[in-house]
């Protein structure tokens, strides 16, 4: 939601470009969801009210690995950028408030019905080269970017922000990177009672990265 935002607010003069990488890159059998996992996700919830995050009950089945609804993502990017953000949205909701195994290919396909993606197309990348692409984005964004958690934003293949980060924030650097970095010196967003103590800190951790 927070970079469709962006999207909307700086049209042309920025483009969102999503790559891959896994939460769950190997294969973890038999996951359930917890009573953590529904605390996580109504945090996740009070954190983004325009997202809509419903808790799955106790024990629905999750994905056992993230990299099925990966390679369907670049199956869909294959498509061109209209079928790519259909099916991304899509992919969300249906992890995160239907709660469905996007882990299965079945509901991988299902989905893929549902967006208007070219089935025949879908599941030709699926079994042939879009896995090879998944592994080429998750080689990319450690070596390169270090990235190690999600979310992950990475503005002008240089600064890196990680986490749940307010849209103001991501406004503020794309404004000085736009602008031609005046100063060469990254603008910190202004301290709050909260936050003063330790923003700096933290800022400057995501910026190293």
């Amino acid at each position: 939601m927070r970079l469709r935002e962006i999207e909307q607010v700086y049209g042309d003069r920025v483009r969102v470009h999503w790559r891959t990488f896994p939460l769950i890159p190997g294969e973890q059998r038999d996951r359930r969801a917890t009573e953590k996992t529904r605390e996580g996700r109504q945090r996740v919830g009070a954190e983004e009210p325009r997202a809509c995050f419903v808790p799955p009950a106790i024990d629905t089945p999750l994905p056992s690995s993230s990299i099925p609804a990966l390679i369907a993502a670049k199956c869909a990017e294959r498509q061109g950028e209209s079928a790519f953000q259909r099916f991304h949205e899509r992919l969300f909701t249906a992890h995160f408030r239907d709660n469905l195994d996007i882990g299965r290919p079945d509901v991988l396909r299902g989905l893929a019905r549902e967006t208007a993606l070219d089935l025949e197309r879908f599941e030709t990348d699926y079994a042939g080269e879009a896995y090879e692409a998944v592994l080429h984005d998750c080689a990319e964004g450690a070596a390169w970017f270090g990235v190690s958690g999600l979310p992950t934003v990475i503005l002008d293949e240089k600064l890196s922000l990680v986490g749940a980060v307010p849209t103001e924030r991501y406004r503020l650097l794309i404004d000085w990177i736009l602008a031609g970095e005046p100063g060469g010196v990254i603008p910190l967003p202004p301290p709050t009672e909260s936050t003063a103590a330790g923003q700096s800190r933290v800022v400057a951790r995501e910026a190293d990265r």
